[in-house]
């Protein structure tokens, strides 16, 4: 698959997490090679990445602070995970 086609496969991914639609994003992804769906996510780890940056960025934050909320995003999303919470 050509690098255009993961690129648009990502954005629509995103088009159905933001719509709230797993089933719809689990049907982009089924027909994909392994190859194909670890490159779309890479992309969409790159494209989380710049989104946390920004926001770190826009509050006055840079890569450091965006990293700092994100591990605390995964220690909270843990803790939830194990008090049955999430």
């Amino acid at each position: 698959m050509p690098e255009f086609e993961w690129d648009r496969t990502a954005m629509a991914v995103v088009a159905c997490a933001l719509a709230g639609d797993s089933d719809g994003a689990v049907e982009l992804l089924r027909p994909l090679s392994q190859r194909d769906v670890c490159q779309i996510t890479v992309r969409l780890a790159a494209m989380a990445a710049d989104a946390l940056i920004s926001a770190a960025e826009d509050t006055g934050g840079d890569r450091a602070e965006a990293l700092a909320q994100w591990q605390q995003c995964i220690l909270q999303h843990e803790a939830e995970a194990e008090s049955g919470d999430g």
